[in-house]
């Protein structure tokens, strides 16, 4: 898999999930980051820092994403 459809997640504490952009995509705010004209330094690097969510948290946040990918 090609870095490009990848995004890395980081959650409070450091951990890093890398999980497929599609599944990424499933949320609007990340797609706004990555998609956006502005110029987020998130599209550019391909990394989302998530300081207020714990990894736990980001964890299930990221099976969320592919369950819902899956079934919708």
């Amino acid at each position: 898999m090609r870095k490009e459809d990848t995004v890395k997640l980081i959650s409070a504490e450091g951990m890093e999930f890398v999980i497929d952009k599609e599944a990424a995509m499933v949320s609007q705010t990340i797609r706004n980051m990555l998609t956006s004209p502005g110029g987020f330094a998130e599209a550019e690097h391909g990394e989302v820092t998530f300081p207020e969510i714990s990894a736990v948290i980001l964890e299930k946040i990221c099976q969320y994403f592919y369950w819902s990918l899956q079934y919708s």
